[in-house]
Parts: C-alpha cells; structure tokens; sequence
C-alpha cells in the first residue's frame, strides 16, 4: 500500500469530542480546546446579523409608509442565508477547528431549509450559554464582594443577608463548570449538522 493511499486528510479533527468523566467537568473551563468552542460560539452568528438587519429594515420600512417591502425582504433575506449561510459556517469550522470541508453536491431545498433552521436553533442556544457562562460566572462568583451592599433589599436566599450571598455564589459555581459542558455539546451538534446538511463528502 503506497503512502498516499494510507494518508487521509491529516486536517480533519475527530468528529467528536471526548466525553468528559464527571470530574473532567471540574478542569472543563481551563481547556484550551473549551475556549476554542466559546469562542466559536460567540462568533457573531450569521443569523444574529440576519435577524437585525431584517428588524431595522422592515421598521423602516413600516415607517415610511410601505409595509408591503417587509414581505420582500424577509423572502430576499432567507435567500441570501440560503446561499450564504453553508459556507459562512464551514468558514467558521475551518478557522476554529481546522476543518476543511467542500460544498454540497447539487441543491437540495429541504436539506437548505432543514440547515436553517436547525443551524439557527444550535447558533442561539451556543451563543445564549456562552453569554449566560460569562455573565452569571463573573456576577454571582463575586458575589461575596460586593452582594452585601444592597440589603436590606430582598434577594433570593435571604431574608439573611448570608444566605443569599450563598446562595448567589453557589449558583455561580455550577453556571461556571456546568455550562461550557453544555457549549461543548451544542457546538457537536453543530458541527455535525454542517457535515450533514452543509459540506459534500471527502
């Protein structure tokens, strides 16, 4: 057997990632390859872009007195993610994860609006949990600094003041190991509907 027939694509990573035993979930948030799919998933998505372009057109729109370009946008819009979405995301797997993939072969419409939808789904959930990880990690674990200063006002685990500030930050401990394990998953599922909906086969 000659080497080029023994050499595959050296390029492409394992499909899927190693399921972490339940104390790998204690050195989750100091991995490096962690942070690669947070940052993959704050990569504003194409379809956050979409969604807010289509809100300051359609508004304007409506404002101007012709609330029947709305419906045309929306069409031209979905058609343009048709068209550009599958190769914004093999772009985004191919500069985090090294992954190179080719187009589909031929158009399939259902696949095409199977991808949009599914791919949508999975971009906002990666994108809410990595935003929810850095917000509630940096808020509740310094909680103790500074949750003192607003008692007496109500806050969950008091009426004590010591309580709620426990409470805050034990929350704040689960959010911080908890939640790249569930970026970790979602960004798998990602990746596997673009090898499925969006890339042709090696």
């Amino acid at each position: 057997m000659s080497n080029a027939t023994r050499s595959g694509p050296r390029d492409r990573p394992p499909r899927t990632a190693p399921r972490p035993a339940p104390w790998g979930l204690l050195t989750l948030p100091f991995r490096g390859d962690t942070w690669r799919r947070l940052l993959y998933a704050l990569l504003v998505p194409l379809v956050a872009g979409l969604v807010l372009v289509l809100q300051f057109v359609m508004k304007a729109a409506h404002d101007s007195g012709h609330p029947g370009v709305g419906p045309l946008v929306l069409f031209a819009a979905l058609l343009g993610a048709a068209v550009v979405g599958p190769a914004f995301e093999r772009m985004r797997l191919r500069f985090f994860f090294g992954e190179h993939l080719g187009p589909r072969d031929g158009g399939r419409f259902a696949g095409a609006v199977a991808f949009f939808f599914v791919n949508a789904l999975l971009t906002t959930a990666s994108f809410a949990a990595t935003v929810g990880w850095v917000i509630v990690s940096a808020r509740n674990l310094t909680y103790p600094i500074w949750g003192w200063a607003p008692y007496p006002d109500p806050a969950w685990g008091g009426p004590s003041p010591v309580g709620a500030v426990a409470l805050h930050f034990a929350a704040g401990v689960v959010a911080f190991f908890a939640l790249p394990w569930v970026v970790v998953r979602v960004t798998e599922w990602q990746r596997a509907a673009v090898r499925r909906f969006a890339a042709g086969e090696r």
